[in-house]
């Protein structure tokens, strides 16, 4: 039988023997989710909302018929921030193109926002049949209330 303090001996010369092989390190890994497909649907929404508070500065004449509008495309950014996993409070993206300033012909703000109503349903719908199907229900009721606000403007 060995001793004691022969099998720890030969522990250490094996662990020594184990810290001198020379193993090549890996480059640490560093992974970045790809960003959520829906942020700039997102940012598409946040744009018209404020389009349409823009609008409504403007105009404040038409409160009663889109008011109610620009408070949809709120609840829209609420429910897509949360969607993506954004505060609904902190920093929305932006999108990338500004629909410039107000026109100042009532008759003419009112178009500009059905084209762009008409662009934002689009995108919803789009948005809606690319998206996995756990987002459908969300995308689907964007793009029908998106083309219930095309009846309210035209």
């Amino acid at each position: 039988m060995s001793s004691r303090r022969a099998v720890l001996a030969a522990a250490a010369a094996a662990m020594t023997t184990l810290t001198a092989c020379e193993v090549p390190k890996r480059a640490a890994v560093t992974w970045h989710p790809a960003p959520d497909v829906l942020l700039p649907l997102l940012a598409r929404t946040v744009a018209l909302r404020d389009r349409y508070a823009e609008v409504l500065t403007a105009f404040p004449a038409l409160q009663d018929r889109l008011g109610p509008l620009k408070d949809n495309h709120a609840a829209h950014v609420v429910a897509l921030a949360r969607e993506v996993g954004l505060d609904e409070h902190g920093p929305m993206p932006t999108a990338s193109t500004s629909a410039g300033p107000v026109v100042q012909d009532q008759a003419a703000a009112v178009k500009d926002l059905a084209t762009l109503e008409k662009a934002g349903q689009e995108d919803a719908t789009g948005a809606c049949l690319a998206a996995p199907s756990y987002r459908a229900a969300l995308l689907g009721s964007i793009a029908a209330c998106r083309a219930a606000h095309l009846e309210v403007l035209t």
